[in-house]
């Protein structure tokens, strides 16, 4: 049992780092274009929703490896 979470925090780990490359790339594109708006902050507010899946993500993963099942 311990072998599969290990796996699966692992898993987790990974898979947020690849939602943070995708997004850096631009494959997940933000809700609101960047062209047609002057501030930045609309950009921001729309990756907040895929930023927070990435750090859930890794959160989740992080959460697997460190606890211990008794």
């Amino acid at each position: 049992m311990k072998s599969v979470r290990l796996l699966a925090g692992w898993l987790c780990i990974v898979l947020a780092f690849a939602v943070m490359i995708l997004i850096s790339f631009g494959v997940l594109d933000p809700l609101a274009p960047a062209g047609t708006t002057t501030s930045i902050v609309p950009v921001l507010v729309g990756m907040l929703p895929s930023v927070t899946f990435g750090i859930a993500l890794f959160a989740i993963g992080v959460w697997l490896i460190s606890t211990r099942k008794r």
